[in-house]
């Protein structure tokens, strides 16, 4: 199989027994489409890391799509989702269906650096910023460094978000304790999308 292929061995690994789930991810493939319609976690990897590597090494210069729908999730995963697309090194289309929220919207504010990465929204989407929600129990060491690690990781995301979209400083820290909603609309005054797909219709 020629080296630029080599993702379809995954496909028919992942599905080998189910035709249907096969033709889905075949055609996806071979339309340089990835879905990310679920939560963000371990399972991206696989689903949205691998892919978009492979896409990328390619010898295709077909634009690929990212179609991103998701309610959120891992940090850790998402961000290293921010870095895959920060660094893209092809044409990459990043389409919002409905929402984006939470790590999501953390998502949206990657690219933008990036002149390969075009961002767009359907009219009713929308995003949710919101401050990380974590119970913590155990010794109180440990939970301290936990406390200590989950700071550090809420200035980074914060300090990520002022230099890759238009929102202030001071706009971004009077809603951090908020559930602040973007519409399209905002989203685009903002610098998370570059333009509503149909909106001017």
């Amino acid at each position: 199989m020629r080296k630029d292929l080599e993702f379809l061995d995954i496909v028919k690994e992942y599905s080998e027994l189910d035709a249907v789930n096969y033709e889905y991810f075949n055609q996806r493939f071979n339309h340089r489409t990835i879905i990310l319609n679920t939560g963000i976690d371990e399972n991206i990897l696989e689903t949205v890391v691998m892919p978009l590597k492979e896409f990328e090494k390619d010898i295709s210069d077909e634009p690929v799509t990212l179609i991103l729908n998701t309610p959120g999730g891992s940090v850790a995963d998402g961000l290293m989702i921010c870095s895959i697309i920060d660094s893209f090194s092809k044409k990459l289309n990043i389409i919002v269906p409905a929402y984006a929220c939470s790590m999501g919207t953390i998502i949206l504010c990657s690219g933008n650096k990036n002149p390969n990465v075009t961002k767009k929204c359907f009219p009713f989407a929308f995003a949710l910023f919101h401050s990380g929600e974590e119970y913590l129990s155990g010794e109180s060491h440990s939970v301290r460094d936990r406390q200590n690690f989950n700071e550090e990781i809420d200035k980074k995301i914060k300090n990520y978000v002022i230099k890759n979209t238009n929102i202030p400083e001071e706009l971004y820290d009077s809603h951090y304790r908020d559930q602040w909603y973007l519409n399209a609309e905002q989203m685009v005054e903002y610098g998370l999308i570059n333009e509503i797909i149909g909106g001017d219709a």
